[in-house]
């Protein structure tokens, strides 16, 4: 029955529709960070959803792979679809949802098998059968910890009956091991789906996967907001905030036959001890038949069946305000308003207690130890605290962050996979120092273009002077992060406005507030710089510091920057440049940090930036026409980024 609905996945550029909450103001750096009467608060992960592309099933050339064809036909017994979802009950949840080919397309994934976007390339350059498995357990702990892994899987009919020792025709065999759970002495069993030439997950380009489906700390502090507005006594009541885990999310969805057939897990590896000490080494193959940990489309898949999940919960079972992240929903509900959960002998939260009961009705499982609330909570990683307003980077998170940054630039040479360790976990600390984004500048730029895990990079000076300006912010701050700023239009909120312009000879701005300009010479640039860019860039950033170092407090509070160089504007507004104009972003940020400014740059047309563009042409008279009473002084555009940029 599974091995229907072939044909299906086809490489293509074009994607489903995005879901994305309104917004106004606010620079893409800062959207989460600020609210605005547009803000909806809604859950992405469940809003996405209404305009996903169906899941895919296997290409027609996955059919025409005889071997892989034969070992599952010959062996129907290695080959299992298990999950405790209630597929029908999810169906029936479902029908009154707006998206019905992407339902339809999960519904008969979950019954026949998911296909991770993979292209195997079979008739190309990969093998039918390859045999990766050998990885020799670091330790006798670690070794009978896959053993006890594999038999847990085996009896809850995730793993398929022990084979071997020798792989069948089609098969793939890629390394397991344990890596040790945070804040705990148990282990996590990973598939090192990446390892080797023919890797599965080089199967899957990340462009068919990418998108993150996932709600943000923005997504509870806006509802919480909302909320808080909606009425005097609303303002007044005393929150907890709830967080809910699914058991074994990922391990909920089957793969496809013919995915599976690519997880084969070997065990039985000897330890270097017990190999010295001549022990016999007997393998065990097993076919790993549902979503592992290690795969690259592994989130996607899970988060197919989520999304649907808490789509049904804020739209059928009405539950408000509800996120999601991964295997954790969230929200946050009034501290009085508390219902009795029977199974779990226990009072939760009244909207806790509603989604666990639909979880029980859909068959999504959960244990009692991971259902938590309280009037502070740890979401994402961060302590929530819903009355204050408040999520607070944990003093142990923050220390191991500062020195893992601190280790990495250390070093003179690192792999692609660690790479994008360390650019994940940096990912994860800006939920609370968005401007902390060019501290990653080079780190992406040295990875561009590589695909090969283990192979190695060489850090250079950006590279480690970025990580540890990056490292130095953190460590510097109290690590908490105020989610109730509210947006604030940059022309008519602004406690300071600056007007700036650059030619080949020149920079200026003007501060129309006190009619006063500033005027400066072009430094020299090394070949191939793109001039004028760079120097509307770098007077952007003098102006910034300009302010910083002159205004009091209160004026420099909400500045806005006009500049008729749409480079520059976008720069500004995603905190995000290529490796040559990084140095301007850190240098601006440096001072916005210390001097507590919130920055908005935006796009005036050419035509109506005269002051500016007399100033950088030093056609000081034309300006005086312009603003008569207009005062010209000279500046200096900031050392940092002059010596960093070798101008």
């Amino acid at each position: 029955m599974w091995l229907g609905g072939k044909g299906r996945f086809e490489r293509r550029d074009g994607k489903g529709d995005d879901w994305e909450e309104e917004t106004r103001f606010a620079p893409r750096y800062k959207r989460g960070f600020v609210f605005s009467d547009a803000d909806t608060g809604k859950s992405r992960a469940a809003g996405c959803t209404e305009f996903e592309l169906p899941v895919p099933r296997p290409p027609i050339k996955e059919f025409e792979n005889a071997e892989a064809m034969k070992t599952i036909a010959d062996h129907p017994e290695l080959f299992k679809i298990t999950t405790p979802i209630k597929v029908d009950v999810l169906g029936k949840y479902l029908e009154m949802h707006p998206n019905q080919p992407f339902v339809q397309s999960v519904i008969t994934a979950l019954q026949e098998g998911f296909w991770p976007w993979a292209d195997t390339h079979h008739d190309e350059d990969f093998p039918a059968t390859w045999d990766n498995g050998r990885m020799s357990p670091r330790s006798e702990m670690e070794q009978k910890f896959i053993c006890r892994y594999r038999d847990d899987e085996i009896a809850a009919g995730r793993f398929s009956t022990p084979f071997g020792p020798d792989l069948l025709p089609g098969m793939y065999s890629t390394p397991v091991h344990a890596v040790p759970k945070p804040h705990s002495n148990d282990f996590r069993m990973v598939s090192n789906m990446s390892a080797g030439d023919y890797a599965p997950n080089r199967m899957i380009r990340h462009a068919d996967i990418a998108g993150s489906r996932l709600d943000s700390l923005h997504t509870l502090f806006t509802a919480i907001l909302r909320f808080r507005r909606r009425s005097p006594d609303n303002a007044q009541k005393t929150l907890v905030v709830f967080k809910s885990d699914v058991s074994k999310a990922y391990r909920l969805c089957p793969m496809h036959p013919l995915w599976q057939l690519k997880q084969v897990v070997t065990t039985g590896y000897l330890t270097n001890e017990q190999k010295a000490a001549g022990e016999t080494e007997i393998l065990i193959r097993t076919v790993d038949c549902n979503n592992n940990f290690g795969g690259r489309g592994s989130g996607r898949v899970w988060y197919s069946v989520n999304g649907l999940v808490t789509w049904i919960a804020i739209n059928v079972e009405n539950i408000e305000d509800l996120g999601c992240y991964v295997d954790d929903d969230f929200g946050f509900d009034d501290w009085k308003d508390v219902d009795f959960y029977e199974p779990y002998d226990e009072f939760y939260p009244s909207k806790q207690t509603k989604l666990l009961k639909l979880w029980d009705c859909l068959g999504v499982p959960h244990s009692k130890p991971k259902q938590l609330f309280g009037l502070q909570l740890v979401i994402i990683g961060f302590n929530v605290d819903p009355n204050a307003m408040t999520a607070t980077m944990p003093t142990d998170s923050k220390a191991e962050l500062v020195l893992a940054l601190r280790h990495f630039a250390a070093s003179n040479r690192r792999n692609l996979q660690e790479y994008q360790q360390i650019a994940g976990w940096s990912n994860w600390s800006l939920n609370v120092f968005p401007l902390l984004k060019p501290g990653l500048c080079n780190v992406y730029a040295k990875m561009q273009g590589k695909t090969n895990p283990f192979a190695g990079i060489a850090l250079n000076n950006v590279v480690k002077e970025d990580l540890t300006w990056l490292a130095d912010h953190i460590q510097e701050s109290d690590g908490i992060c105020c989610f109730d700023s509210m947006d604030w239009d940059p022309v008519v909120d602004a406690t300071i406005t600056v007007l700036c312009d650059a030619c080949l000879d020149g920079m200026g701005f003007w501060i129309p507030k006190i009619a006063c300009g500033f005027v400066c010479p072009t430094p020299n640039l090394p070949e191939g710089e793109e001039v004028i860019f760079f120097f509307e860039a770098l007077c952007v950033c003098a102006a910034i510091h300009w302010v910083a170092n002159t205004l009091s407090p209160e004026l420099r509070k909400r500045v806005t920057v006009f500049t008729d160089n749409t480079n520059t504007v976008d720069i500004f507004n995603s905190l995000r440049a290529s490796p040559n104009y990084n140095p301007i972003l850190k240098s601006a940020v440096d001072v916005m940090i210390s001097h507590s400014i919130d920055l908005r740059v935006l796009h005036i047309p050419g035509s109506e930036n005269d002051v500016a563009d007399a100033l950088s042409r030093s056609q000081f008279g034309r300006a005086l026409d312009l603003v008569p009473r207009l005062i010209i002084l000279p500046f200096k555009p900031p050392r940092d980024v002059l010596g960093a940029s070798k101008c």
